[in-house]
């Protein structure tokens, strides 16, 4: 589910470094927007797409728009909607049960897709099986296509693609005030194979979920978690992706751009689930990444499924199962 494609890799130098300087005039601010700044002692300018620079980064208030009614089993109703993330208009999937929500609105549940072609992916048939029972366990459920995919505006490829698709969950975390019937005191995140990797850095910059599930993540340090997909997959394009990444970033730029060097930051719990015979992302990395876990202190709980797939397909919904008792632990 984690095969890079689409643009053609001999493009990624021109798009890129676009991408790069469009990053850098978007998070610029002045003097005044910098919060306990003292003109004489500049802050350090951070790369924007590095964590530092992510946790810098001013995500505006803007609303979501909620769009037209896509089929949904019975019992929960399900609608896509946009909004803004980086100037693009990105687009996701809502699912909801059907009914009067509590007092206090839905708890959500962000789920972070994981690798699927921008160009085959589709926003109301992609991970429905996942967004549906979320919802039939009393979640609204909020799936954002990313940048790129579907309908959404933007480019879905290049080294720093991943972090980009961050941006846009980052985006929506900072909207769903706006969402009708929502709980913003009750966000939970879903990352699945590259989508538990953009969740690894949400964890360690955004201060608002209270709980993440993470199945079979995509768990190396950056560019390595692009590049052992391509070298594996698609090895007549990793010179061209090398060449690409070489114009942006030097290798002792890599660490900024890592979440796993920032782990410590994370302070709500996380499970984290993996099939031992997965042949897309190896099950020896979440055994690293448990170590990782271990070495910070962090607050989690490992699962392996012995002879399962990078799905999970046989004992998909016992996992399921467990992330809503999980979920549901988290807001008594």
């Amino acid at each position: 589910m984690h095969i890079l494609g689409g643009l053609l890799l001999s493009c990624f130098l021109l798009v890129s470094a676009c991408n790069r300087q469009e990053e850098q005039q978007r998070t610029s601010t002045s003097p005044s927007e910098e919060v306990g700044t003292d003109e004489s002692e500049p802050l350090e300018a951070h790369d924007p797409l590095s964590i530092e620079g992510l946790r810098e980064r001013v995500f505006p208030k803007l609303e979501i728009e909620l769009l037209n009614t896509v089929t949904a089993d019975e019992g929960l109703e399900a609608r896509e909607f946009s909004y803004n993330s980086d100037g693009y208009t990105i687009y996701g999937l809502l699912e909801k049960p059907a009914g009067a929500p509590p007092p206090s609105g839905w708890p959500v549940i962000i789920v972070a897709h994981g690798y699927i072609p921008p160009e085959v992916y589709s926003t109301s048939k992609n991970y429905r099986s996942v967004t549906g029972y979320y919802a039939k366990g009393g979640f609204l459920v909020l799936k954002p296509d990313y940048r790129g995919h579907d309908r959404s505006e933007g480019v879905g490829e290049g080294p720093t693609a991943t972090i980009e698709y961050s941006i846009d969950v980052l985006s929506l975390i900072n909207q769903i005030d706006s969402v009708p019937d929502a709980d913003p005191s009750g966000v939970f995140l879903y990352g699945h194979s590259m989508g538990g990797e953009i969740s690894l850095r949400i964890l360690t910059v955004n201060k608002m979920l209270r709980g993440a599930t993470l199945w079979a993540p995509v768990s190396r340090r950056f560019p390595e978690n692009m590049l052992y997909f391509i070298r594996k997959n698609r090895p007549e394009e990793a010179e061209a992706f090398q060449n690409a990444l070489d114009a942006l970033y030097a290798p002792d730029e890599y660490d900024m751009l890592t979440p796993n060097d920032y782990l410590d930051s994370i302070d709500i719990p996380i499970l984290l689930h993996h099939g031992t015979q997965d042949e897309s992302v190896p099950f020896e990395w979440s055994t690293e990444l448990r170590e990782a876990f271990d070495k910070v202190g962090l607050s989690y709980t490992f699962y392996e499924y012995p002879g399962e797939d990078h799905n999970i397909s046989e004992s998909f919904h016992k996992v399921l199962d467990r992330d809503m008792e999980f979920f549901r632990s988290l807001m008594e």
